[in-house]
This record gives C-alpha cells, structure tokens and sequence, in this order.
C-alpha cells in the first residue's frame, strides 16, 4: 500500500502554523521573563497581540509562493 502525502499546499500551511504556534511560545516566554505583569482584561489583550504578531512574522518566513504552470497550460 504507498504512503499518502500531502499536496504542495497541505505542506505549506502546516509549516505556517507550526512556525507561528512557535514563535508564540517564544515570545510569550520573553513578555515572561521582562517580567510585564498585567491583570484581568489586559491578559488577553497580550494574548491577542502576541498572537497577532507572531502570524505576521511567520508570513514573512513563510512565503508563499505562487503554484508553478503545467507546461500544457502555460500561456505563449
């Protein structure tokens, strides 16, 4: 029986999140050690912009590029 693997697309989006999910690890680990202490609603504020801003960053890591043609359908 061979293996299934996942389309080009598959794979890309997957490494987007695994990337963000990681770089929201390690900045909540920085806001950690500064020491940024915060209380009730400004908790998941934080948690918002972390967020926020590690998706952005893995956007820029992870690009993505257009699908090559087919060399049938490629325009003359």
């Amino acid at each position: 029986m061979p293996a299934k693997t996942l389309t080009l697309k598959m794979r890309r989006d997957w490494h987007y999140y695994a990337v963000a999910i990681g770089l929201i690890f390690i900045l909540n680990g920085v806001i950690g050690l500064l020491g940024f202490k915060t209380e009730g609603w400004q908790n998941y504020a934080v948690g918002l912009v972390t967020w926020v801003i590690c998706f952005w960053i893995a956007g820029f890591i992870i690009r993505r590029r257009p699908e090559p043609e087919a060399p049938e359908t490629a325009k003359e």
